[in-house]
């Protein structure tokens, strides 16, 4: 069976294969990546339409663990130094962008102490679309980030972001409401 929208990616470091939608891919559609994009994938790996990845001056990482899954949008940006690690669910909405040494870990890895039983240490993460995520920012287990928010360098984001918020600090909270009009995209 021929899967004409699953592609072999071999391009610089990025290696595995991707699925790109529902689409037959073409050259304006498949990622654009520079750099080194590691890619660590037992589990599902799915992108959407023009995926921009920056993997210089440093590196950007992907993590897919087996049995886990990682949706990205179309139209994102993942800049350099990103680490993005999926245990149970990442998904990363249309017009997303990521700045450079942002981390988003589903899991924490670890139990906090003796009385953790481990239930709670991998949730779901969801960026929704036109999110601006910035520079340095970490993006904790079980949260959402709402459509259209920014989370402002340097943040730590532990409890979900409002729909059209400015967001900042460690841990994040609510600076002010944004603006957005319809049909608005960030870019």
């Amino acid at each position: 069976m021929v899967f004409p929208n699953k592609v072999k990616i071999a391009y610089g470091k990025m290696r595995g294969w991707a699925v790109f939608g529902k689409i037959q891919p073409t050259l304006g559609l498949l990622p654009r990546i520079r750099g080194k994009v590691y890619l660590n994938r037992s589990g599902e790996l799915q992108v959407g339409k023009r995926l921009n990845i920056i993997g210089k001056p440093w590196g950007t990482q992907l993590t897919v663990v087996k049995g886990a899954r990682l949706t990205i949008g179309d139209d994102v940006l993942i800049n350099a130094g990103v680490g993005i690690a999926a245990n149970i669910e990442v998904v990363i909405g249309n017009n997303v962008m990521i700045g450079p040494r942002t981390s988003i870990f589903d899991s924490a890895y670890h139990r906090i102490d003796s009385l953790d039983d481990g239930s709670e240490m991998a949730q779901r993460i969801t960026i929704q679309d036109n999110a601006w995520i910035g520079t340095g920012a970490l993006i904790l287990p079980g949260v959402t980030i709402g459509k259209n928010a920014v989370v402002a360098a340097g943040s730590t984001v532990t409890k979900d972001v409002p729909d059209n918020t400015l967001v900042a600090g460690a841990p994040a909270k609510v600076i002010r409401e944004l603006t957005i009009h319809d049909g608005w995209i960030r870019r």
